[in-house]
């Protein structure tokens, strides 16, 4: 009886901690958002709307996936849809086989080890170095703070 609770108290408690980073959203200056999105292994996926274009842009945070707390400093890039903006001279390709014309690499800097924290993105284009930042505050219930 006892082994059953515990491994049902376990899974109630992987089960929050993994819902638990799809309800993170952060409001940009521009006031766009960045929603965690998704996990794909070390790998988190965080989704927000660019200044310009139509589509989805995206920013995989490798190592960030999964982590829930004792959050840092991150690599990562960045896609955008080719309608956001000025190409790049070499396209990627994800996993899925889709190609990418507008990316870039980026930088992410957690403010604190757990939500709620800001964030600090800084991105370049292409091969650039990602230079010039901005700080995405969370929002939580119906504000951000």
């Amino acid at each position: 009886m006892k082994l059953r609770m515990l491994l049902a108290t376990s899974l109630i408690t992987a089960l929050f901690a993994a819902s638990a980073n799809a309800d993170e959203i952060w409001s940009l200056p521009s006031g766009n958002q960045i929603v965690y999105d998704r996990d794909i292994g070390n790998v988190a996926v965080l989704t927000y709307r660019p200044e310009q274009g139509q589509g989805q842009g995206q920013i995989f945070v490798v190592g960030l996936g999964g982590q829930s707390n004792h959050r840092g400093h991150y690599q990562a890039y960045w896609v955008e849809n080719d309608d956001a903006g000025v190409a790049c001279p070499v396209a990627i390709t994800d996993a899925n086989g889709h190609v990418w014309h507008r990316w870039g690499l980026a930088t992410i800097a957690f403010q604190k080890p757990g939500f709620p924290s800001s964030i600090k993105l800084s991105r370049g284009e292409c091969l650039t170095a990602p230079a010039a930042s901005i700080t995405a505050r969370p929002v939580i219930g119906a504000g951000v703070r």
